[in-house]
Order: C-alpha cells, then structure tokens, then sequence
C-alpha cells in the first residue's frame, strides 16, 4: 500500500514538475504589424444582460477594421438577445441565426465557419472582457506559418467571497496546467473562451460531427492539431491576450458547470489527456483515503503528512507564477487549505459527472 501511495505520488510530483517547466518556458510574442483577415466568432443563447457589454468590448479592439469581422450566432435565444445584436451599429458584425434542428456552441461555430471570410479564426464568449488589442496580440502568434493554433488566457472577474477566490484558484490551476503542457509541447487542453485557429486546419481537421461530448469545442480540436503537426499549438502568455469571464455564482451553479468539463473528458483519445486525468484522480483520491484512513489510526498519520506536504509543495511552485501572471497573488493563502477540500470535491464531481445530467443554457443534457 504505502510502495503504491508513494508511486502515484511519484508520478504527480514529475507531472506537475512538467508543467511548472512548461510554464516557464512559454513566451509572449511581440506584436506587429502582421494583419491577417480575423474573424471573431462567439456563440450567444439568452445572452441579454451580455450583449450590450461584448458589443462594447468587441467595438474598442484596435485592429485594421478592414480585416476585422464579429460573427455572433444567435442559438434560438428566447429573450431579446436577437434585437439587441440586430439594432447594434458596429459595420463589420454580421448576425447569424442557427438554422432549426441545430443547436450547441460546436454547431454554432461550425455555422459561423460558412460565412467566415477570416484567415484566423478568433473564439471566445458571450460573457467575456478583452484588453484593447487582444485581436492584435492573439493574432501576433501566427507570424510563424508552424503555428495552428492559439490558446489564451482566461480568468475570472475579480469579486470578494471565499468562494469565488477558491473557484479562481482552481480555474487558473486549470489554466495554468494547459499553458504548461503546450510549453512541454504536449498540449492536453485549452479553453474555449479564448483561443485562436487558422480556418484552413478547422475546416481540415474538425470532428465536431464525430464527438457526442455537447461542449469541447476547444478541447477536441486541439487534440486533433495535436495529432497531426508538431510543435504547431502556443500559449499566448501575454497580459494583453488574457480574457476576463465571470465566475458563477452559487454553489449549485458551480457543480453544474463542473460536471459539464469533466462529462466530456470521457471522449478523450489524447494519451497525454487521459493519462494527467486519471494521475490527478487517483493523486486527490488517495489524498483523501490517507486523511480518513488517519482519522481512523495514527498509523497513517505520517503518510499523509509527507503526501499532502510534498503535493502542496509541487502545487504551489507552480501556482505562484501562474498566478503572478494573472495578478492574482493574493489566492496564494488558499492553496495549503484547499488542497484537501479540492481532493473531496474532484471526486464528488467525477461521480456525478458520470451518472447525472446537467443544465447547459438552459438544455438539460444526458450523460
């Protein structure tokens, strides 16, 4: 048993390790006058309380108007979504309705992709806030003709609460992980709110159709330009490219959400993937079998100390520049105590993932 823990704590410690290496070794691109056609497509369903805001945000971005178009799809919103994206005045946004019978983020993009007129394709969402010259510095990335895809930075909003500072922490681990297997040139996933593909390798490559997984836009796709050309996906790390969401806001909210991510790693194919999944898993879930196991006798008392102490240890080396990045130092104080909240909670979720619906703009969707 203990030869086991040690070994699956082994085997993380050199994961994270990799990450933290990866981290470092991604650089931000300098951002110059390469120009290239963009179109920047975002799905919206019941997005009324956004759209006035992403309008906004989209209008600011500093980028040669002629080579710049908004395609916003419109998934059979039932509030006013529809007459505010249509009484806006910004020249170079075209409004797409989805046709009947389809339906979904993935479905949106695939529809937008027929009037897209761009070379680069630029994706985020609904509910998001982009720095002026975000276009310009996603964009700069594809100044080397090897690169095929862009995944940026995302986080959250910054709100008060315990409870959303614990969900940025997490969500900016995730992010942070991502960018660092892209800097090991081994990527595992990004995220769909801020990333960037040419439109020739989303035409070439994209299984939406194949996959029964409702969301991984992202994630898929980037398994598949994977496959097919190395060394051909950057992490845009660059303060300029970081894109801000909001966080959700109860607790319900939030495991409907995560129940949503970890739903579709089941259509996972990517080695890399399946393997950080599984070790991150089974690391957290021995995590908690050593803390009970310790409430039950001394005699794991010392097992469990070394285990949480060395994977706080690998934890917060590589949380300390990820989140030195997104300014947001101030979670550090959280990551001793959450580290055994968090082995508690991921299990929960991966259980409910697999054997309970969720809510997803306001579709009930079926594991």
């Amino acid at each position: 048993m203990q030869i086991i823990v040690l070994f699956i704590l082994f085997l993380y410690l050199l994961l994270i390790l990799k990450y933290w290496i990866g981290w470092t070794k991604n650089k931000a691109t300098a951002v110059s006058h390469f120009s290239p056609k963009v179109s920047v497509i975002i799905a919206m369903r019941n997005e009324q309380e956004q759209v006035l805001h992403l309008l906004s945000e989209l209008n600011k971005q500093v980028y040669p108007i002629d080579k710049l178009e908004f395609i916003l799809v419109n998934d059979h919103s039932t509030d006013s979504t529809l007459e505010l994206l249509e009484n806006s005045a910004i020249d170079n946004l075209r409004v797409v309705n989805m046709p009947e019978g389809m339906f979904g983020k993935k479905s949106a993009i695939a529809r937008a992709m027929k009037d897209a007129t761009g070379e680069i394709i630029l994706a985020s969402d609904a509910d998001c806030s982009f720095s002026p010259i975000w276009v310009h510095t996603m964009v700069a990335y594809f100044t080397n003709k090897n690169i095929k895809l862009v995944s940026g930075p995302v986080s959250y909003h910054r709100q008060k609460g315990i409870f959303l500072g614990l969900q940025t922490l997490e969500f900016i681990s995730l992010i942070g992980s991502g960018a660092g297997s892209i800097g090991v040139k081994n990527a595992i996933f990004c995220n769909g709110a801020n990333m960037a593909y040419r439109k020739a390798d989303f035409l070439e490559l994209n299984n939406f159709e194949n996959d029964e997984a409702v969301s991984g836009d992202d994630v898929f796709l980037l398994h598949s330009i994977k496959e097919k050309y190395k060394n051909a996906i950057a992490f845009a790390k660059d303060e300029n490219a970081i894109v801000l969401t909001g966080a959700v806001r109860s607790a319900k909210s939030f495991i409907n959400q995560r129940k949503r991510w970890t739903a579709k790693t089941s259509g996972y194919k990517d080695f890399a993937s399946i393997y950080a999944s599984f070790l991150v898993l089974f690391t957290n879930l021995l995590l908690v079998l050593l803390f009970f196991g310790y409430l039950y006798s001394d005699a794991y008392l010392q097992l469990f100390l070394l285990f949480y102490a060395l994977k706080f240890s690998v934890d917060f080396l590589l949380l300390l520049p990820v989140l030195s990045f997104f300014k947001r130092k101030d979670l550090l104080k959280w990551i001793l105590p959450f580290e055994l909240f968090y082995a508690i909670y991921i299990i929960f979720i991966v259980i409910l993932s697999f054997t309970k619906s969720f809510e997803w703009k306001g579709r009930i969707h079926k594991k």
